[in-house]
């Protein structure tokens, strides 16, 4: 459920928010004005209050609840039945999703495991090992719990808690349409999780050098911790195609000289098939990518066995790649600025350019219109002397 915040109506405070298809306004404190900072503090608390008893079933209807001048004039026995009342409505709220939430989630990993494959249940069981670390339990503290997982973060980017939210949110969906809940007490959560500010996105056109573009290479080559990634890293150089693309290849998909993009891994993790732009597409390799593909296959490996595997098998958490591998090597190279991994691609897609290539042979290896190529992958090429016509 989306945030319900005050409104300003003619100077006057006003909720507006809708609940199970109805909708709701109402000035939570009669007679006050917005500009009135201790009027505008008590409705935030009220808004509060009303958000969470929608996501938790206590919602009364009849707005009565949410008026703090609505029960004036009542006797005494009226405001002990009413104490005893609320004593009885707060000790069944605490009752309420008093589910423990690691069983909940290893009861909806179960339930997934009978339609994805092995390699997707990778982040499922990387939640499960957050959530054994978390203090907070219960499914009912899911604030708690976002924050928590926002605290423990480590790395610049924010895209991994997102990727925790969805598949806490789904399990919870799924308590509440298996009757394990009586809501979804992660709905809405994801505004807790900070948005990333990138000094480079991956659309950002900042290609490396052919110069440094061999150095990469040669120090992941070198590396001690991440030697096993380098026939990974002089592939998307060498290919510039998606991350994604080269993270789902299949022996299966590299047949002689060919090999076939056909599907991507997507940010839940799961193989789905097709490119970003095309249902496959197909490149004839060079001798240094036959040498690549040759140093990484093993002796014996089925067709399904993904070319370039995460070293515990599965597949490999971009992700976490980028910020470890790649930065911990980018590091040990003080000389090149530091860019996103994103940038091989467009490294290989400009290399291929100044190489004299044509835009549009480029475009088909690489899986984009020549528009998209010159608009949002070329580098700079102003140093190429123009031919004599």
């Amino acid at each position: 459920m989306r945030e319900i915040t005050p409104l300003n109506r003619g100077g006057y405070i006003i909720l507006r928010f809708t609940y199970n298809g109805e909708r709701y306004s109402f000035n939570p404190v009669p007679g006050s004005r917005y500009e009135d900072k201790t009027a505008l503090a008590t409705a935030e608390k009220i808004a509060y209050r009303v958000r969470q008893d929608c996501i938790n079933g206590y919602f009364d209807p009849t707005l009565t609840k949410y008026k703090p001048n609505a029960l004036q004039g009542r006797s005494k026995e009226d405001a002990l039945r009413d104490a005893k009342e609320a004593k009885e409505i707060d000790s069944a709220r605490l009752s309420v999703n008093a589910v423990n939430l690691l069983q909940l989630f290893e009861d909806y990993t179960l339930f997934k495991s009978k339609t994805l494959k092995s390699n997707s249940m990778i982040d499922y069981d990387r939640i499960k090992n957050k959530l054994r670390k978390c203090p907070h339990k219960l499914v009912r503290d899911a604030v708690d719990v976002m924050h928590w997982l926002v605290n423990d973060h480590k790395g610049e980017s924010t895209s991994s808690i997102e990727k925790q939210w969805k598949l806490i949110n789904a399990c919870c969906k799924w308590g509440v349409a298996s009757g394990k809940l009586q809501s979804n007490t992660f709905d809405g959560l994801r505004n807790l999780i900070p948005s990333t500010k990138k000094s480079s996105t991956q659309d950002d056109i900042n290609p490396f050098s052919d110069d440094e573009r061999r150095q990469i290479i040669e120090a992941f080559y070198s590396s001690v911790n991440y030697s096993y990634y380098a026939p990974l890293i002089e592939f998307l150089f060498t290919t510039g195609c998606r991350p994604e693309e080269a993270l789902a290849l299949q022996w299966k998909h590299v047949k002689g000289n060919k090999i076939t993009f056909c599907q991507k891994l997507t940010a839940n993790g799961e193989i789905e098939l097709g490119t970003k732009t095309q249902s496959k597409r197909s490149i004839t390799v060079n001798e240094q990518l036959k040498s690549v593909i040759v140093g990484v296959k093993p002796e014996k490996c089925s067709l399904d066995n993904f070319v370039f595997p995460a070293k515990k098998g599965g597949l490999i958490d971009w992700h976490n790649f980028a910020n470890r591998a790649w930065k911990s090597v980018l590091q040990t190279l003080p000389d090149i600025e530091y860019r996103n991994p994103y940038q091989m691609r467009h490294t290989a897609i400009t290399m291929m350019v100044r190489s004299g290539i044509d835009s549009v042979m480029v475009a088909k290896w690489v899986g984009n219109s020549p528009n998209m190529i010159s608009k949002r992958y070329l580098g700079d090429v102003s140093d190429i002397t123009m031919p004599n016509i």
